[in-house]
This record gives structure tokens, sequence and C-alpha cells, in this order.
């Protein structure tokens, strides 16, 4: 009968330690998304008076192979500017670049605004923000904001997800 009673405890203390710890990795990844979504918003309404701002000449253009700070590999359009020691550029869901590769040249002299990236294992500085060229927007920023506020919604709604499910698992 003892035996029974402490099994008993053991297997109520193991649900109370599991629920426990369920509750605490939910809220941390409900937290996480909501990051992500702040960063997402912080990134979709942007001041180009607040970036970097440089005027340069194009030493070189094309679609290359973007390693991304997580491993992921995708191809994106990139630049490389004279006086800028890192290779700008663009990332499209739709891998569709033909635009920019007609109308930007090696040789253009550009303005372009950005974000400084301190991240050495990434070649391609995929914050360009916008880029202009003979006082014509190539690149516009909207496009840039757009990108950024997919990360808010998907941050939002992943965040309030998780703590539903974690409201209903831990209710039963």
């Amino acid at each position: 009968m003892d035996s029974m009673r402490i099994n008993l405890k053991s297997i109520l203390m193991n649900k109370k330690t599991k629920r426990l710890i369920n509750s605490i990795a939910n809220g941390f990844f409900s937290l996480l998304f909501f990051f992500l979504a702040y960063i997402g918003y912080k990134k979709s309404n942007i001041d180009l008076s607040k970036q970097n701002k440089l005027e340069s000449i194009i030493l070189n253009k094309g679609i290359d192979i973007h390693h991304g700070s997580i491993g992921k590999k995708s191809n994106v359009f990139f630049i490389s500017l004279k006086n800028l020691d890192e290779n700008l550029g663009i990332y499209r869901m739709s891998k569709n670049y033909n635009d920019l590769l007609q109308k930007i040249n090696i040789g253009d002299k550009v303005k372009v605004y950005y974000q400084s990236n301190s991240n050495k294992s990434e070649n391609i500085n995929i914050d360009l923000i916008q880029l202009e060229k003979n006082g014509k927007i190539i690149i516009d920023k909207r496009e840039y904001e757009e990108k950024e506020s997919f990360l808010f919604y998907i941050g939002l709604i992943a965040g309030f997800l998780i703590l539903y499910l974690s409201y209903r698992n831990y209710k039963r």
C-alpha cells in the first residue's frame, strides 16, 4: 500500500514537473517570436535620414549565393561599391532580379541607403534599403519594409498561437 502511494506521488510530481517545464519552454518561445515581431516592426517604417548613406561607383554586380547567419543559402542580387568594404544586396522571395540586372551597370554612380552588418559570416549584407541612380529610385525602401513586415506578422501570430496552446495544455 505504501509503495502505491509513493508511486502515485512520483507520477503526480512528474506531471507537475513536465507541466512546469512545458510552460517555461512555451513562454520562452513565445517571447522569442514576440521579439522577432518587434524587429520586424522596427524595420517596417524606416527613416532614410537615420540610415547609412553612400554615393559611390559600382565596381561589380550580379547574382550570388548569400550565406546567411543560420547556414541558409539563397540567391541574392549584389553590388560592390568603391569605398565600401562589404557587398550590399537584396533578397527577393521571387528570385527575379532581371529588372536590377538591366537598370544597374558597372561604372554607374549610385546613392545607397543601408544598414551596416557586423556579422562576418555573411558574405553579402542584404540590408540594402534603397538605391538611387541619377535621382531615380531603382530599389525602393518599401520593398525592404514589406519584406521585414512579414517578420512582424509571423512573430505576432506564432507568439499568440504558442501562448494559446500553452494555456490550453495547462488547463488540461
